[in-house]
């Protein structure tokens, strides 16, 4: 039986909290996910607004997805530093585009003065972004539970 000291993979993931390297790669994930999903909305399908950002929370989910199995952890704080990073991005690309003129108003699929949407589709990615993670380090967890459960006594 080997401590800790002789398994290096455990002793990088105990001296910090946050996979940093799984949660950019999921990040970019998501965003890649999403960029692809926004198109075929907006430009091939003719869909809304809602499409976009459904789909985008499903590229979410899948990076968080990924982050979570490659920290090997069911830790919802990295799905939510995702989630945060994509909201943030997502912010500065509608605030930008507003700013210089480009989005139509309203948004495609959204009814003037529906605020629904701004309230409803940070809380469908911070849920996105955590439930991926959990559900990234569970299956990861499911997967080597027999080689853990050696280590552990």
């Amino acid at each position: 039986m080997g401590n800790v000291a002789e398994r290096p993979a455990a002793q990088r993931t105990g001296e910090r909290d946050i996979a940093w390297d799984a949660v950019w790669i999921g990040f970019a994930i998501a965003l890649a996910g999403t960029l692809a999903a926004g198109t075929w909305a907006f430009a091939f399908a003719g869909k809304g607004t809602w499409w976009a950002a459904n789909l985008g929370a499903l590229s979410l989910f899948c990076g968080a997805l990924f982050t979570g199995y490659r920290a090997r952890t069911a830790e919802p704080l990295n799905g939510a530093f995702i989630a945060v990073f994509y909201f943030s991005t997502a912010t500065l690309v509608i605030f930008s585009g507003e700013f210089l003129g480009v989005l139509p108003d309203p948004l495609p699929g959204l009814p003037r003065g529906d605020s629904t949407f701004f309230f409803v589709w940070p809380l469908a990615q911070l849920a996105a972004g955590t439930l991926g993670a959990m559900a990234g380090g569970w299956l990861q967890a499911r997967r080597t539970g027999r080689r853990r459960d050696e280590n552990l006594s």
